[in-house]
């Protein structure tokens, strides 16, 4: 998981206050970590990909800090998103964090990219209802 967080409780980041209790909580217990730039105005921080398991895959959405906090409160995604992206493997992840570091834009404003794990049968279908290739 990325997440690019505006706000000094992470050292040499100047925009750390605006953490959200989560990023916190991470950050304090190793699974995130800061990748921020010294001086940065922003806190960049990030985790490891995970490694799937046998027909298992990763995907990626980048999101915004209301639809990650709802998904962290009921375990599922809201409904009040009309395009629900999801990008599979290393390759989704860094297309994922261009929507984090500018490099892409939506009207959303995410914040934050989240992985899940899942069956790659079920990706393969999905994929093949509705596909966007960029």
């Amino acid at each position: 998981m990325a997440t690019a967080a505006h706000a000094s409780s992470v050292p040499g980041v100047k925009a750390a206050k605006w953490l959200l209790p989560h990023e916190r909580a991470l950050l304090a217990s190793g699974d995130l970590r800061n990748a921020s730039h010294a001086n940065a105005s922003s806190v960049w921080l990030e985790a490891d990909s995970s490694v799937p398991a046998d027909g298992m895959t990763v995907v990626y959405r980048p999101m915004g800090d209301a639809e990650l906090l709802f998904l962290l409160q009921h375990n599922q995604l809201p409904d009040t998103q009309p395009y629900q992206a999801i990008i599979e493997g290393d390759a989704g992840r860094a297309y994922a964090e261009k929507y984090l570091a500018g490099h892409k834009w939506v009207d959303t404003s995410p914040s934050s990219v989240v992985e899940f794990t899942v069956p790659a049968e079920l990706i393969a279908t999905l994929f093949k209802r509705q596909h966007k290739a960029e």
